[in-house]
Parts: C-alpha cells; sequence; structure tokens
C-alpha cells in the first residue's frame, strides 16, 4: 500500500503532467523580455559587446533586480542587442519553440517599437536606430517561423510610457501606417507608471482604436487603483496587463467586471519587481472571488527565468487554484484573446474535452 508521501508525489507527478498538456493560450509576454542570459550573451558577443559594462562581472548565471528602475535598465541593455531582422526573428522562434513544448497554440506578444526606433549610440549602452522595415521583417519572419513549430503569434506594440511622451506619436504612427506587423492586433502602453499616468495618451489610442487596433495597456502594477480607472475610462481598454492593484478600490473593481475586462496576471513578475512582498499574499485568489476575469501569464519569462507551466504550477501550489479553475482561466482567455475565430473554435473545443482528471 503507498504512503501518503508516495500518494502526494504521485499527485504532483500528475498535476505537472496535467498542466504541461492542457491547451494553453499566453497574453502577456514581452517578446524582447523572453530573452535568457545565454540568449543575451550569444547577441553580445553577436554585436562584440561586453556586458562588463552594465554587469561588472560579467552576466550572471541568472538575472537579479533590486527594484523596476533596475529591472529595466538591464532590460534596456537586452533590447540593445537587438539589431537586425535576424537577431527579432532569433529570439520569437526560440519563445516559439518553449511555447510549442508546453502545447501553447496561441499567443499575443508585446514588442516595444520605440526602442528600435531611438537612437541611443551615444549612451553607454545602446545602439543606432533600427530602421522600421528592419523591425517589422524580424517580426513577420519571426511569426512565420513560429508557425512552423505550431504556434500562431500576435502582436501588440507598446508605448514606453516612461520614455515615449503623449507628445510623440512615433508608435501610433508605426501601428497604424503601412509598415505594421502582419499579426498587429493591438496598442499597448507599458513602462514605469509612476509618475506617467494614463489619461494623456487617450489621443493616441483613440486613434489606434479606430484605426482598428485593441487597446490592450498596462495598468495597476507599479500604481495602484486609479492608473487602472485611467486606462478603462481614458484609453478604454479591451484587457489590461496586470491590473492587479484594482482591488485598492472597489468602485474599479465593479467597473472591471461591469465591462468585463480580462486582467492578465503575472505572479511570478509580481514577486521579483516588488509588487507583492511574497506569492502567498498575491492578488490572484481575491481578484477571482471579486468575479473578475484573469489570465495567467510570463510576462518576461527569459529575465524571471519562468515559463507559463511554471506559473500555473505556482497558482496550484500557492494560490488555491484547482484543475477547473485553469480550464475555466483557459477558456476565459481564449475568448479574451484575438485569435481568429477558427483558431478560438479549435482550442476551445479541445479545452471542452480536456478531463480535469488525468
Amino acid at each position: 500500500m503507498p504512503t501518503s508521501t508516495s500518494a502526494a508525489n504521485t499527485e504532483h507527478d500528475g498535476l505537472d503532467t496535467w498542466l504541461l498538456e492542457l491547451p494553453k493560450v499566453e497574453l502577456h509576454c514581452h517578446l524582447e523580455g523572453s530573452m535568457s542570459v545565454a540568449t543575451v550573451a550569444a547577441l553580445s558577443a553577436r554585436h562584440g559587446v561586453d556586458p562588463t559594462i552594465l554587469w561588472k562581472d560579467g552576466l550572471p548565471e541568472s538575472f537579479s533586480f533590486v527594484d523596476f528602475p533596475d529591472f529595466g535598465m538591464q532590460y534596456f541593455y537586452g533590447v540593445s542587442m537587438l539589431r537586425t531582422a535576424e537577431d527579432i526573428a532569433t529570439i520569437a522562434e526560440d519563445l516559439a519553440v518553449t511555447l510549442a513544448s508546453q502545447n501553447v497554440c496561441y499567443a499575443e506578444l508585446t514588442t516595444t517599437a520605440f526602442t528600435y526606433f531611438l537612437d541611443t549610440a551615444g549612451l553607454e549602452v545602446g545602439r543606432p536606430p533600427v530602421a522600421p522595415e528592419e523591425y517589422r521583417d524580424g517580426l513577420n519572419e519571426g511569426r512565420r517561423r513560429a508557425a512552423a513549430h505550431g504556434v500562431d503569434l500576435g502582436w501588440i506594440v507598446d508605448i514606453p510610457r516612461d520614455m515615449e511622451g503623449p507628445e510623440s506619436s512615433i508608435t501610433t504612427d508605426f501601428v497604424c501606417g503601412p509598415l505594421a506587423p502582419a499579426g498587429l492586433v493591438g496598442l499597448g502602453l507599458g513602462g514605469y507608471e509612476v509618475g506617467n499616468p494614463a489619461g494623456p495618451y487617450r489621443d493616441l489610442f483613440a486613434r489606434a482604436t479606430a484605426h482598428g487596433l485593441r487597446s490592450l495597456p498596462h495598468a495597476g502594477e507599479t500604481e495602484g487603483s486609479d492608473s487602472v480607472s485611467q486606462a478603462l475610462v481614458d484609453l478604454g481598454a479591451d484587457r489590461i496587463g496586470h491590473g492587479v492593484r484594482c482591488l485598492e478600490d472597489p468602485k474599479v473593481v465593479e467597473l472591471l467586471v461591469e465591462r468585463d475586462v480580462m486582467l492578465e496576471v503575472c505572479p511570478t513578475s509580481n514577486l521579483l519587481l516588488g509588487v507583492v512582498d511574497d506569492l502567498d499574499s498575491h492578488a490572484l485568489p481575491a481578484l477571482r472571488e471579486a468575479g473578475l476575469r484573469v489570465c495567467l501569464n510570463t510576462d518576461d519569462p527569459g529575465w524571471f527565468a519562468t515559463d507559463l507551466v511554471t506559473e500555473l504550477r505556482i497558482a496550484s501550489d500557492v494560490l488555491g487554484v484547482d484543475r477547473q479553475g485553469h480550464l475555466d482561466m483557459q477558456v476565459d482567455a481564449v475568448t479574451a484573446s484575438y485569435a481568429s475565430d477558427d483558431q478560438k473554435a479549435l482550442i476551445t473545443s479541445e479545452l471542452a474535452t480536456y478531463q480535469t482528471a488525468s
């Protein structure tokens, strides 16, 4: 007769397999944030850049951060290594391989055009601007390579609010112009929220949505519920990246429920960037109890050493999500995605026949 420990191990292994094989989509993952230490090292070598200009002892075995600005500086180093269409296509394909291995059939990836178009060659961590055509070609080739691995990609191009102010239309000109990449679904708003409110970007988002794009801003990560309110009221958000601090104002929660707006929740990211003190105190259970639609995501998996199955496992082990809860969140994520109708129907059908027991 098996011991209780053996039974627990069997259940643990069974859940790991179940989560791995679960049909999945991901809606909040930054292309540039998918780069691992090994990828950043390879790109540094490709372009002849010495990483000791930022890390005095060379690239670490794994990335670590003191706070969001510290993360931003290291992240920008990685972005500065993306200089050609081939660089961009390479990281898109690398991510697609990981997604495919975890049965992620569809993903919407955020990419920050402004950081490519900006001339930072004079900075210690910088490079000349990438031509918009080169950037577009890299995204298109990366999407084509991902499809060859069985992963359909949609693009969200975001405005980095801590770099590109609302008086600039560089990003909006790109997404609404003839060089926009294939598979583009929306305009995002990323970057550090503190001191950079969403409201002033109202006109830029109105232009993008009039062009047929979706409003997909970050909010409620490094700022509170007012940031979420601005994303909803001023930007007409169709989904919100993070949004975990909406719970600070019940009226904002009510508005999210009323508008049926999905929150793209990223537990490991929230822990590593100091949004929560520990995973036990993460808001995911309270968000679900409040009747909000949520889905789980990786945010910047290369920089945070995570993947989607790991995030789902955390939700089970720490945050009380059972198998039916995972199925429900995946169905909601498919519904909230901008995949094609055929792709949605296929994934929904697979989820409908996926059993809660293994």
